[in-house]
């Protein structure tokens, strides 16, 4: 997330207010009640919107274990330096397949700093994690810890997740308990040659969803 404005979306943070445009005089009423409307209707949503604490969700398949743990470390440090140097996210999903073999899904190129994994629902295996990477490093965006939005969708989705950062920090999202925790600190994984640690913004070893609801 950016450090300037954290919860704008990409189309914004990156290319500023370019799509914005001042209506033609006649047209200014109309305008104004379309976006009157549309202002409603952002506000209704956010309103009826569910907390992701609230959310129930299923059993974990099968529990963590170090085999999972090592499969998706050998696909971020496959991931990561495609990542790093497109200054993207990827995403995809983890599980088992039929046989009980750690499967995952071809990487999905994203944006600077979102990605959209495939629907899990639609997934032809046993679906455990969602996985992501943090891209190249940035100064002006927090991508050394999950995200409130990480934790979210996870939870949303009814999976937990796997995060991989700029700083070859390798973190584990345990939806169903609502923390973040790392799996092995900076260095860890493929690394950015760029990073550099804040020592104003020290990386904790967990972060539960009200700490990420903070950021």
């Amino acid at each position: 997330m950016r450090r300037s404005d954290a919860r704008l979306p990409d189309h914004v943070a990156e290319t500023g207010l370019q799509g914005w445009t001042v209506p033609p005089r006649g047209g200014t009423v109309r305008h104004m009640k379309r976006m009157m409307f549309l202002a409603f209707a952002l506000l209704l949503g956010a309103c009826l919107a569910q907390d992701p604490a609230s959310i129930e969700m299923a059993p974990r398949a099968q529990p963590q274990s170090q085999g999972e743990i090592a499969f998706m470390s050998r696909l971020f440090n496959d991931i990561q330096p495609t990542s790093i140097t497109d200054r993207r996210e990827y995403c995809g999903l983890i599980g088992v397949d039929a046989g009980g073999s750690f499967v995952a899904t071809e990487p999905v190129r994203g944006r600077v700093s979102s990605c959209l994994p495939p629907d899990p629902r639609f997934a032809d295996f046993q679906v455990l994690a969602s996985y992501h990477t943090h891209g190249a490093w940035d100064p002006d965006y927090y991508t050394e810890v999950p995200s409130f939005d990480d934790m979210r969708t996870d939870i949303e989705d009814g999976t937990d997740g796997y995060i991989a950062t700029p700083g070859g920090r390798f973190w584990y999202v345990d939806a169903r308990n609502q923390i973040a925790r790392q799996v092995c600190g900076r260095g860890c994984l493929i690394a950015d040659p760029a990073y550099r640690s804040d020592p104003d913004d020290p990386v904790s070893a967990t972060y539960t969803l009200d700490d990420l609801r903070a950021f």
